[in-house]
Order: C-alpha cells, then structure tokens, then sequence
C-alpha cells in the first residue's frame, strides 16, 4: 500500500476523531463517520469488482519467430449481478515488448472481446492467455489485482536473416592443405591468385602477378565438387558466460544466436546436415540431419539457450573432436580471444574439410579489444575468419569477399 494511501485511511480518520473528542465538536464527529464510511464503500468497491470476472483467451500458437506477428482474441465475462466499472484489464504475459491493456465497464452479465496483435521482440519460452484484472474504487485509496485465464506455452525461435554472400571455403580450395591435397580434388582452371603461404607448392606460382606486385603469388584453383563438397556442418556456438558481454537485443549473446540460427538455415537450405554444440545453462547436441523438421529443432534449443556455461569454446570442441573430422565444415560462433581458441581452431585445420570462425568484436559492445588480433592469427592459419560487429547488417559482415579478401589484412 502506497504511503499516500496509508496516510489517507488512517491519519486523517484518526485527527478527526481526535479533534472530536477533543474539541467536543458534533460536526467533526460526522465527519470522521462519514470519512470511515467512504473508505469501508471504497474498500468493498475493489474487492467486488475483481469478483466473478472470467477470462477466455484463445490459445497462441505454439511456437513463433522473432519479428513475426499473430492475432489473439481476448473475451471478458461479468458473471456477477454487481455491474464492472473502471475495471482495467492487462495481459499478464512477460512477453518482452507487448502489454495490451484495457479499461472495461461491464453491466451484470456483460461481456466484452477484443483481438490484440503480438510482436514477438525476444527469443524465449513465455507463457500466454493469463490476464490481469485491476479495480480501483472512486477515490483513488485502494487498488485490488486477480489473475485470471489459462496460461498457454508458447516458445520464440530467434530470427534467421538470409546469408546469399556466405561462403564457406575449404582449406583445398585455398591450396592451404599442404600434404593432404591430391590432384583429383582440384579441377583444370586456376580461379584467381593469392599470396604465398609456408607449405604451398611451388609449382603453383604465378609468375606474371609475382613480378607484377614483387610478392610471390600462386594460383586458386576451383574444387572438383563431386568430391570434395562437404557434406556435414557443425554449428559450434561458444554460450560461456564470461566471454559474453552487452545487454538485451544489443549483446554478444543475441547476435551470437542470430548468426548461429542463420547459419543453420544457410546450410540446411544447401542440402548439407547440419549439427549444434553448445555449451550454455545446459548442453546441447543436436546430431546432423537434413529437413526443414530439423531446422526447427535447433531453432529450438536456439531459443531457449542462455551464456550462461562454464565451459571454454576450446573445450567444447576438444570434447567433441572425435565428431568433428572428415569432410566436415566446422563454423565456430565465438566472441573468445583467447590462446586457447587459436589452439583449438588449428587442431581442427588438420582434422576437417573446413574451419570458419564468425569473431565478434567485443570491443564494439563495450567489452575489451582483441578481435582483430585474433582474426589476424586465424587467418594466417588458413581459418576462414569473419568479425561481426555491434549494429552490423548479417548479410554484409558474413559477405565471403569480407572474408577472403579483409580478414588477411585487417
């Protein structure tokens, strides 16, 4: 109870009766009555305008994306025989960004619907079709809340944006695979140059670009796709509490997810099958398929993933490396700068067909610099490096030009 209040109902009936007393005055006397009076009818007012009210809200969807909108209809009915006047009705929903209120006066018997849009802003589980009713008397003095409805469960899968640009490019495409790469795997036709790296072949030069830019250049040659596509992506999705930093839609966290849930979507619509690890409250490990089913049921374990794990990205993969070997694509969605993800990332260059890390520059967030540091190293290992910033546009920052052409020189 609010301290105004305390001091309406309590003070001032009590210096009325004190001065009658006192003063012996009939007038102040009815008036501490009649003062008493109102705040009894005031009092009994709230507690009968909450009474025999029922709610019926159709049932929400069981699940849907960030972004998106649906329609709810909400049914309010006075069964009691007292009419319902100023009687305020708000969703009690903690669905971030939606609260739907109105101020009802129902006659006994009455009844009132009304359709509400919900925008789903946050990933999450939320609970739907509970409302809350609120009555109020006259005056102001007391104020009386009942919760009614059915709470109906309703999950939030996080926002996939389309990823035309995104590439991810095998260490073969590269010539990065010293020792491994045999001649069946490249096709005929070089594709472009790039600079000299330790472990090229030297039969690989391109001699006209190397005297025209005085560096040492080789050439790329495109993959025979009938061999050397990829067909298994793992999503490594680094949820340690300690390497997160921001707040709301504005974290590492979100993007985090965001990337990863668009990354999925990406090479599912491929053909490729698609795996998660992730190390959040809890661990996940959704095992490769194919399919639009699939894709929800990652998006699944995406909306309700929290940073809030122990464990490093590095040891995450280090347990899981019996899995991650092969023809696979490993992308790595991580805002750690630490040694031991450089360490990790290069194992895995050995083991897999690909390594993509998406680096989150933390800096950008408000967190301490060391992205492009990182990016930097990865790189110079052949690791296919991409770094996100806060407020950047999906599409543009997972750009593979981005990529092959900016992370070796940023």
């Amino acid at each position: 109870m609010k301290v105004r209040t305390i001091f309406l109902v309590t003070v001032i009936p009590l210096s009325l009766l004190a001065v009658a007393l006192l003063g012996g005055s009939t007038l102040v006397l009815r008036l501490f009555f009649l003062s008493v009076l109102v705040l009894l009818v005031s009092y009994l007012w709230t507690v009968m305008g909450v009474r025999g009210i029922t709610v019926r809200a159709e049932p929400p969807p069981e699940h849907c994306q960030v972004g998106k909108r649906f329609q709810q209809k909400m049914t309010v009915v006075n069964k009691s025989r007292l009419p319902k006047l100023w009687l305020k009705i708000e969703e009690g929903a903690k669905l971030p960004g939606h609260r739907d209120a109105v101020v009802l006066n129902l006659s006994a018997g009455d009844s009132h619907e009304w359709e509400s849009s919900v925008h789903c802003y946050r990933r999450g589980r939320y609970d739907l079709g509970r409302v809350v009713a609120t009555s109020t008397d006259p005056f102001g003095f007391f104020t009386r809340r009942r919760a009614l409805g059915e709470a109906h469960s309703m999950l939030v899968y996080p926002a996939t944006f389309d990823l035309p640009l995104f590439k991810s490019v095998s260490f073969d495409e590269l010539g990065l695979r010293a020792g491994y790469q045999s001649v069946s795997q490249l096709s005929s036709n070089a594709s472009s140059v790039r600079e000299f790296y330790s472990g090229d072949s030297l039969n690989h030069i391109h001699w006209p670009s190397t005297a025209h830019t005085g560096r040492l250049m080789v050439k790329m040659f495109d993959a025979d796709r009938s061999s050397n596509v990829a067909k298994t992506a793992w999503v490594v999705l680094d949820m340690q509490a300690r390497a997160h930093v921001g707040e709301g839609e504005e974290s590492t966290e979100e993007y985090a997810v965001n990337v990863a849930a668009s990354l999925v979507k990406r090479q599912l619509d491929a053909g490729m099958r698609v795996g998660l690890l992730a190390a959040g409250e809890q661990f996940y490990h959704v095992h490769p398929e194919r399919g639009e089913e699939h894709l929800w049921r990652i998006l699944e374990a995406l909306a309700v993933v929290r940073a809030a794990g122990e464990m490093s990205v590095e040891r995450l993969i280090a347990d899981h490396m019996e899995l991650l070997r092969g023809d696979s694509i490993v992308i790595i969605v991580t805002p750690s700068v630490t040694g031991g993800l450089f360490d990790a990332t290069r194992q895995l260059r050995n083991r897999v067909d690909t390594v993509v890390v998406i680096q989150f520059d933390v800096s950008s967030f408000g967190g301490e610099a060391g992205a492009l540091n990182m990016a930097r190293n990865l790189s110079t290992i052949g690791v296919q490096v991409y770094v996100v910033r806060q407020g950047d546009e999906l599409a543009s920052a997972l750009d593979h030009r981005v990529s092959l052409l900016h992370s070796r020189h940023v």
